[in-house]
């Protein structure tokens, strides 16, 4: 299987950086940003930062990636003071992957209904309650590329640095459950937050993952807005 991987990391080496296919991006499943001529995505606005990743090209433990125990990584925000926190109705949180040998980013985790009150979410939150698709946090998990809550960082063995962008949307109204299936894709999702004035503002972080090291993999994540 490892052989594997490292032919098709061989022959996709060049295949990176589906940057303008991100979620926020004007490429990508929001139809407000995917017209025929796309304008510049708008700049994110809600500072992020992850206590339990450290500065800015410290190592990731090996615990939040898919070769550890896939913790949730703790991720913190505050609004901009321009943005009156009365407007926020509820919060979408997209996790993907742009670097994986795909036409799209893959989606890692997609979090929907997380309450206007929340500034944090971390592993307790993104617990299953029995309930359905409902998490311990009082939110909802989409789907995501393995069908399940969560799928950590683990790129192809030996295809290089892969980036992992967690953006998070502020919307103004909130997103129209009877709409989308019982578990929502980001392709229902985007359409759903389409509509003008429901995106008030975003804001992210993204991880690096690194290369191998000897039997080891050095996971790196670099923490600064998206």
């Amino acid at each position: 299987m490892e052989y594997l991987e490292r032919t098709i990391s061989y022959l996709t080496t060049n295949l990176h950086a589906h940057d303008p296919k991100l979620f926020t991006r004007p490429h990508g499943l929001v139809p407000a940003f995917t017209t025929a001529s796309p304008s510049p995505s708008p700049p994110p606005t809600i500072p992020m930062t992850s206590p339990t990743c450290g500065p800015s090209g410290s190592i990731m433990a090996v615990q939040y990636t898919q070769d550890g125990a896939d913790t949730f990584p703790t991720l913190t925000w505050t609004l901009p003071s321009s943005l009156d926190p009365e407007r926020v109705k509820e919060y979408l949180l997209v996790i993907q992957d742009p670097d994986a040998p795909l036409p799209s980013p893959i989606t890692h985790g997609v979090f929907y209904g997380i309450p206007p009150g929340k500034t944090a979410v971390a592993q307790e939150d993104v617990v299953e309650t029995g309930r359905g698709n409902e998490l311990s946090g009082g939110f909802r998990y989409g789907l995501n590329r393995r069908g399940t809550v969560y799928a950590g960082p683990r790129p192809l063995r030996g295809h290089g640095e892969h980036r992992y962008f967690f953006q998070l949307i502020a919307l103004g109204e909130g997103l129209d459950l009877g709409k989308m299936s019982k578990v929502a894709t980001l392709e229902e999702i985007g359409r759903e937050i389409s509509v003008e004035g429901r995106m008030l503002a975003w804001g992210g972080v993204d991880w690096c993952c690194g290369e191998e090291i000897g039997e080891t993999w050095e996971w790196r994540v670099s923490c600064h807005h998206a």
